[in-house]
């Protein structure tokens, strides 16, 4: 799923959080943690099916990057449907994170809990996974490689300084200056602009990141 808002900040794990949960003789052991990607998640995934291999279940959920580019997939690993790893994500999204895997391992005690035990099993040790985890923020900036004549640069440097841009030391030609600045994702369509209609359309523009 994705969001067409572009986040110049997001909330992630700096480290790994897990959580026990003992209901009606089952075991439910929450794992959350950090993933750069979706080959990553599906890595972890396949080590916690091999550690917990005596397990009755491995439902779980991830939230993968920021919008506009982030993914969310569950799956219930053969528990009633909507049970299981929609509420897992659940907690992920109320924990406001995302580059985020939790998969909650099931021991099951002899006792059927029915849809509505589940869900608050699975997402209340999910949930609870996450609160134990350390978190951090991750700056997601855009980076416009400009090009201009030399008597153009200088407004381009007021123009990035005013903005709080950080500029990259520059690439001097003989008759233009090329510029590598970063600015807030959110921000970066329109610096394009201002930068085009300050240098009267003399600047080339590539987005690079």
């Amino acid at each position: 799923m994705g969001n067409s808002e572009l986040h110049d900040a997001y909330s992630t794990l700096a480290k790994a959080g897990e959580a026990k949960l003992k209901e009606k003789g089952s075991v439910f052991l929450a794992l959350a943690v950090p993933v750069a990607n979706a080959d990553e998640a599906d890595e972890i995934l396949a080590g916690w099916r091999k550690a917990y291999y005596d397990s009755t279940h491995i439902g779980w959920a991830r939230r993968l990057a920021p919008p506009p580019d982030g993914e969310e997939r569950w799956d219930d690993d053969g528990e009633p449907h909507g049970s299981t790893g929609q509420p897992i994500l659940h907690a992920i999204r109320g924990a406001e994170l995302w580059g985020v895997l939790v998969g909650v391992v099931r021991w099951y005690g002899g006792t059927k809990l029915g849809v509505g035990g589940l869900v608050r099993a699975y997402g209340g040790v999910a949930a609870e996974a996450l609160k134990t985890a350390r978190r951090k923020t991750i700056t997601v900036t855009t980076a416009l490689q400009i090009t201009v004549p030399h008597d153009r640069a200088g407004a381009v440097y007021t123009y990035a300084e005013r903005e709080g841009a950080q500029v990259d030391p520059p690439d001097a030609g003989a008759e233009s200056l090329t510029l590598t600045l970063h600015f807030p994702a959110s921000r970066a369509d329109k610096a394009r602009e201002e930068i085009q209609e300050m240098t009267a359309g003399r600047a080339e523009i590539r987005v690079i990141a």
